[in-house]
């Protein structure tokens, strides 16, 4: 018998959790990132994220960093890779965030547009101390050192995250702009486009809701920091890069983004729960921004964001291969089809209402004779009991 040879099956280097590769037909090789790699929703650039963990690239990159950038780095270690990139400590001083596919500048321009870095130190937020970033937006941001808390351990402090949101986002109250609905509903039409949705859904907000700065905050991303739960602020996600474009979003939208998270980790037990969820948080912001009317789901509400939210989530599930995430996403949006027949049923139902109120108005102005009355009354009970249906056909907020 001839000699034999061993044949050794060479084992794939595992994907890591930002690199989508069921999105992407290319393999993970960050050399080629800068060339962009072709997806079905769009060209995807990225940079050689390896390059920042040799200590001696961050010597040489002090020119082109801004803030406190730490040039004398000795040792860099990669503690993580989460769904955003890769995090590395840098001589146990620093933590930096590196971005294999900036989505843009939202992380540094919290701290280097003055205002908002001056009304965010009151906020429950980590800020970033230094970065780089190029045309494409943030490729490395640094913050002081931290360990962010394992996601699955949030799923009991759904209180706590609520009342953080909540201070977060009553820092940049100030810096709120008006209701964009127009430019939200094409966000939601280009998400529907892009993963060929079958659901359809648009919302006219009231004015209360209103669009706040861009402060990105997900579950693998939360601090204790002197005995406090602190959010280090995230990048867009590339789902959301790729699909929509960007936009001021108000706070019910990332409330929703953190509260479909929860749920799908089993964190609500029922409505209550989740209402309590919206209204611990509403408890430092304006009063009309969780009011009846900004929440009723007739104005689009709290489950206009949801939706956004799961479709968010179904293009990270096709993006990244998460096959029971996309089941969850899929069987959650079954139920838009039943809000959306019951919404189209109560826009008949206020036609009739509000009609029947111009009618008595009508007639209690002009009409005479001995039907005038009769009519007055009728059309206010008709008035009434429309006013009524609707109020009970109207889907909880919650």
């Amino acid at each position: 018998m001839g000699g034999t040879g061993a044949l050794v099956a060479a084992k794939e280097a595992p994907v890591p959790p930002w690199f989508p590769s069921a999105l992407l037909d290319a393999p993970c090789e960050p050399a080629t990132f800068s060339a962009g790699l072709p997806s079905p929703w769009g060209r995807l650039h990225g940079w050689d994220y390896t390059v920042a963990l040799s200590p001696d690239w961050w010597s040489a990159t002090k020119p082109k960093g801004w803030g406190a950038w730490p040039d004398k780095v000795t040792t860099v270690t990669v503690v993580a890779e989460t769904r955003a990139g890769v995090v590395v400590d840098l001589d146990e001083g620093w933590t930096a965030h590196l971005y294999p596919f900036p989505t843009g500048k939202d992380v540094s321009t919290l701290a280097l547009y003055s205002a908002w870095a001056d009304a965010l130190g009151k906020a429950p937020l980590l800020m970033p101390v230094a970065g780089l970033h190029d045309d494409r937006g943030d490729t490395v941001v640094v913050f002081p050192k931290h360990a962010c808390l394992p996601a699955s351990s949030l799923k009991e402090q759904t209180a706590t995250l609520a009342e953080g949101l909540g201070r977060l986002h009553q820092t940049l109250v100030a810096h709120a702009t008006p209701n964009t609905e127009r430019r939200w509903n094409d966000r939601l039409k280009a998400m529907e486009d892009g993963l060929k949705s079958t659901t359809l859904w648009r919302a006219s907000h009231t004015k209360h809701v209103v669009g706040l700065p861009t402060v990105e905050v997900r579950l693998d991303g939360v601090v204790h920091t002197e005995g406090d739960v602190h959010f280090v602020p995230q990048p867009r996600s590339v789902v959301d890069f790729l699909l929509a474009p960007a936009e001021r979003l108000p706070g019910a939208a990332i409330m929703a983004r953190m509260e479909q998270r929860l749920a799908l980790m089993g964190a609500f037990e029922g409505i209550a729960q989740r209402q309590a969820f919206y209204e611990t948080w509403g408890k430092a912001l304006p009063p009309g921004w969780t009011s009846l009317a900004s929440v009723s789901t007739v104005n689009g509400g709290v489950w206009i964001w949801r939706y956004e939210a799961i479709l968010l989530m179904l293009a990270e599930a096709r993006a990244y291969g998460l096959a029971d995430q996309a089941t969850q996403c899929d069987r959650w949006l079954l139920d838009v089809s039943r809000i959306q027949a019951r919404l189209g049923e109560l826009r008949t139902v206020h036609a009739v209402r509000k009609g029947a109120l111009y009618a008595a108005v009508a007639a209690a102005l002009i009409g005479s004779g001995p039907l005038h009355l009769p009519f007055t009354f009728g059309a206010l009970s008709v008035g009434f009991a429309a006013h009524v249906v609707h109020r009970k056909r109207t889907p909880p907020p919650y």
